[in-house]
């Protein structure tokens, strides 16, 4: 079997990572409406989405997080740490705008639920870091 050339790998996901996100952005801002969907299904199918996106981010959370504590890694809780606050700030803005008041708190306290282990593990990783007993050898 033929090695995995990293590389690759990683430019094919970020590319597929980055189509995600524009997909996102679209939808965020016209809404899943402008997919040929019925429109007696629309709000169940949509809410169907949302809760696997839950669901999948949610697993990706746990799993990714768990890693990051127990590695101590620095770089990988600042990017669990974007990720929510770039999640959480857009979710925020759109339910301002939209007049769902009650979501707005919803996402504060969600970011400072992960927000604050992250931010300690970062904080902690950072001090570890600097010693120069702690670095890999």
């Amino acid at each position: 079997m033929k090695p995995v050339n990293s590389k690759v790998a990683m430019t094919w996901f970020c590319g597929i990572s980055a189509i995600l996100v524009l997909a996102g952005i679209v939808f965020a801002f016209f809404g899943l409406g402008i997919l040929p969907v019925n429109r007696n299904v629309l709000l169940p199918w949509e809410s169907a989405i949302y809760g696997a996106i839950m669901m999948g981010w949610g697993t990706t959370l746990f799993l990714v997080g768990r890693i990051a504590f127990r590695r101590n890694d620095v770089e990988l809780m600042v990017a669990l740490l974007c990720g929510l606050a770039l999640w959480l700030a857009v979710e925020a803005l759109i339910s301002a705008y939209l007049g769902v008041f009650f979501n707005i708190g919803v996402d504060i306290a969600v970011f400072a639920l992960f927000g604050t282990p992250l931010i300690m593990g970062i904080r902690h990783g950072a001090r570890t870091s600097s010693d120069p007993a702690s670095l890999p050898r």
